[in-house]
Formats: C-alpha cells, sequence, structure tokens
C-alpha cells in the first residue's frame, strides 16, 4: 500500500493528515519505500501439496540426491539505487538486447557437479545431451561410478517431464524427485544462482567469453 493510499485511507476515517506526514511516520517505525518482493501465486492446492510433500520428505536422505537447475546470466544487468538531482541526473545505460549464457548446474551434500554453457534454445533432446555432458559425469564424481542408488532432483518444467526426457532416464535407471508444483524455491540451488549472481554483478564482465570463465 502506498503512502497516498494510506492516507486516503484515514482521511475516510475522519483523521485529516498530510501524506507527507503519513510518508514521514512510516519512515519512523522502520518502513521503506522500495520495490515490492515478487512471489509466485499460490492456491491453495499447491500449498497442500507443499505440505503433504513436505511431511512425506521429512526424514528422506538427502545425501543421496543431485539438485539441478538452469538459469541465465547476462552481461550488463548490474543494477544499483542512486540519488537523482534536478540539475544532474544519473543516466544508467541498458542494452536493448544484452548478450546471455544459460546454464545447466547441480550439486549434492557431497559437493558441486559440473556447470553446462549453452546460447541455443534448450529442448528435450538437447536437455538429454546436458544430462550425458553434464549430469552423468557428477553423479560419478559425486556417488562413485556406477553408483545407482542417487535420485535426481529437476523441478516441472515440460522439457523435463517430456516423452524424449522421461525415456532417457529410465534407460539409465535413473530415479527422479517426485516435486510439487510452483515450488523453486524449495530447491536449495536457487541460492547458488542467487550468490552467483550478485558476485558476477560486482565485477567488469564486457564479453560473453568472460562471462563464461
Amino acid at each position: 500500500m502506498t503512502s497516498t493510499q494510506i492516507q486516503q485511507n484515514m482521511k475516510r476515517k475522519g483523521a485529516d493528515i498530510s501524506e507527507r506526514t503519513v510518508r514521514r511516520r512510516l519512515h519512523e517505525v522502520g518502513g521503506k519505500y522500495t520495490n515490492a518482493i515478487s512471489k509466485p501465486l499460490l492456491k491453495e492446492k499447491h500449498r497442500q501439496d507443499r505440505l503433504e510433500w513436505a511431511k512425506k520428505h521429512q526424514n528422506f536422505d538427502w545425501d543421496k540426491v543431485i539438485f539441478t537447475d538452469e538459469s541465465t546470466f547476462q552481461l550488463f544487468q548490474r543494477r544499483k539505487k542512486v540519488w537523482q538531482f534536478i540539475e544532474r541526473k544519473k543516466v544508467f545505460r541498458t542494452v536493448k538486447h544484452p548478450q546471455k549464457v544459460h546454464v545447466w548446474g547441480c550439486f549434492s551434500s557431497s559437493g558441486f557437479g559440473k556447470l553446462v554453457c549453452f546460447q541455443r534454445n534448450l529442448d528435450a533432446n538437447f536437455l538429454c545431451k546436458i544430462y550425458e555432458k553434464g549430469l552423468l559425469p557428477s553423479a560419478s564424481e559425486l556417488f562413485g561410478r556406477g553408483n545407482l542408488t542417487w535420485i535426481l532432483q529437476e523441478d516441472n518444467d515440460p522439457k523435463h517431464r517430456s516423452k524424449i526426457a522421461k525415456n532417457w532416464k529410465a534407460e539409465k535407471n535413473i530415479r527422479v524427485l517426485p516435486w510439487p508444483s510452483m515450488s523453486p524455491d524449495q530447491n536449495p540451488i536457487e541460492n547458488v544462482w542467487q550468490l552467483m549472481k550478485i558476485k558476477i554483478a560486482k565485477k567488469k564482465i564486457r564479453t560473453v567469453k568472460a562471462l563464461k570463465g
């Protein structure tokens, strides 16, 4: 709710105060006017599915799980807040179509696996190549060659659930952890991506080659 909306609500209740007073009082109690936090819209079914999933897996052996995900890193995406003055405005130059690199990564309680970088669109066929290039070698390093006791975690992206991907995983005897819908924030690799983006934003990277490095 904005300070204007608060002021209008107070006025309807008989308290005639200025918007400036509202802002001052909000600051006094620790308020900070900033961008709203975006979160997925969860329906009641999503909440129930999450709860049931959590109860079912509360004693689960997470040491056997490989957490995986894809993310995108773009050049010239650093953003920061600045003080603006009428006489001298600070301008942040943006690129209309910034170069970007898609990445697939994984990790388990034993450590991090391989990171696969690519710039093409990801489809089911290419995903299977990533499994070959990234997932299987990582599983061998993390759990030992020939060990099939590990479990693959990935979200419910249509590519992961496609017939092509399912058949590939079935042929390799790979078990997949059931994952509730609308639950990307339950995957700890999301924290890894965020930390990587924070660190990359602090570097002066100007080429895709440097970004991959």
